[in-house]
C-alpha cells in the first residue's frame, strides 16, 4: 500500500494543483448556475459527475503508472473545462447555439441517454460486422498470396489500385446492389479495412526470416501446416498490432457510412442534429466518438500485450 502511493513532493504538488482545479470547476456549476441568453437552465450534475470519473481515471493512472506526463494532462484538462466555465460565468462567451456551456453539452447524455446509447450500439454493430469480415478474410487472402507468388503477382497490383480509391465512393453503388442501407454501411467498411489488411499481411509474410521455412521444410512440414503452424503465428504480433491502425481508418469511414441513409448510428445522430441546428448534439456526437474510439484503441493495445506474449 505504501508503494502504491508513493511518489516525489514535486508530483503530489501537482496532483493537488489537478485536484483544486477540478473542485473549483464544480464549486462553480453548484454556486453560479448558468442560464443561457434564452433562459435555459442545464442541470450540472451530468457535468460534474465526468469531472470526477476524469479525476478519478487520472488518479489511478499516476499512482499505478507513476508517470508525472498523467498529473501534466490532468492539469491541462480540468484548466480546460475550468477555463470554458469560467469564460461563461464572466460572459466571455455569449452564443450558447455554436459554443455550449460545460453543463448544457453534457446534459445531452441526460436528455437523450437512451438514443445515443442505441446510436452507439448501433455504430459498434456495423463496425464490428465490418471489420471482422474484412480483418479475417484480409489477413487469409494476405497470408495465401504472402505464400505463393503466382497469386501475389494477380491481386497485389490490383489491391495497389483499388486502395487509391476513397471507400465513401463506393457507398452509392453499394446501395444500388445490396438489399439493404445497413449492409451497404458494412460493405462501405469493409472496404475501408480490407485492402489495407491484405497488403499488410503479405508484407509481414514477406519479412519473415528465410531459415525458419528452411527448417519446417527440413522438418517435413507441407504447404498448410507452414501456413498455419510456422506463417500465421510469426505474423500474429504483427497482424494484432495493425487492428488498432486499421480501426482508425474504419471509424474514418463509419460516419459516412451511417449516413447512407440506415437512421442508425452516432455518425447519424450527429448529421441529424447538424440538420436541426441543435450544436449541443452536435458536439456531444463528436464527443461521443473521440471517447468511444480511444476505449477501443485502449481495449486493442490491452489484448495485445496479454495475448501475445512471445514477441
Amino acid at each position: 500500500m505504501k508503494k502504491f502511493f508513493k511518489l516525489d513532493k514535486g508530483t503530489y504538488l501537482e496532483f493537488g494543483i489537478a485536484t483544486l482545479l477540478m473542485i473549483v470547476n464544480i464549486v462553480l456549476t453548484q454556486v453560479f448556475p448558468y442560464f443561457t441568453k434564452h433562459k435555459v437552465y442545464y442541470d450540472s450534475a451530468a457535468y460534474d459527475v465526468v469531472l470526477v470519473i476524469a479525476w478519478v481515471l487520472i488518479t489511478l493512472k499516476l499512482f499505478l503508472g507513476k508517470k508525472k506526463s498523467t498529473v501534466d494532462l490532468g492539469i491541462v484538462i480540468f484548466g480546460f473545462f475550468l477555463l470554458w466555465e469560467v469564460s461563461y460565468k464572466l460572459g466571455w462567451l455569449h452564443n450558447d447555439l455554436l459554443i455550449p456551456s460545460p453543463e448544457g453539452l453534457f446534459h445531452v447524455y441526460v436528455e437523450k441517454s437512451a438514443e445515443i446509447t442505441k446510436d452507439v450500439w448501433g455504430s459498434i454493430t456495423l463496425l464490428f460486422w465490418g471489420f471482422l469480415l474484412a480483418a479475417v478474410f484480409g489477413t487469409l487472402l494476405g497470408l495465401l498470396a504472402g505464400w505463393i507468388p503466382r497469386i501475389r503477382e494477380v491481386l497485389l497490383p490490383i489491391s495497389n489500385a483499388i486502395t487509391l480509391i476513397p471507400p465513401l465512393m463506393f457507398s452509392a453503388y453499394m446501395i444500388m446492389i445490396l438489399t439493404t442501407f445497413r449492409q451497404a454501411a458494412i460493405a462501405v467498411i469493409f472496404f475501408a479495412v480490407f485492402w489495407p489488411t491484405f497488403q499488410g499481411m503479405v508484407q509481414r509474410v514477406g519479412q519473415i526470416d528465410p531459415q525458419i521455412t528452411q527448417a519446417a521444410r527440413t522438418m517435413g512440414v507441407g504447404t498448410m501446416g507452414m501456413l498455419w503452424k510456422v506463417i500465421f503465428p510469426y505474423c500474429l504480433p504483427g497482424i494484432i498490432g495493425s487492428i488498432s491502425k486499421s480501426l482508425r481508418g474504419a471509424f474514418m469511414c463509419l460516419a459516412g457510412a451511417e449516413m447512407l441513409g440506415i437512421n442508425l448510428g452516432i455518425g447519424y445522430f450527429t448529421d441529424k442534429y447538424k440538420a436541426f441546428a441543435d450544436y449541443r448534439c452536435v458536439l456531444a456526437g463528436i464527443v461521443t466518438v473521440g471517447v468511444l474510439t480511444t476505449v477501443i484503441d485502449m481495449a486493442v493495445n490491452k489484448a495485445r500485450t496479454a495475448l501475445i506474449k512471445w514477441e
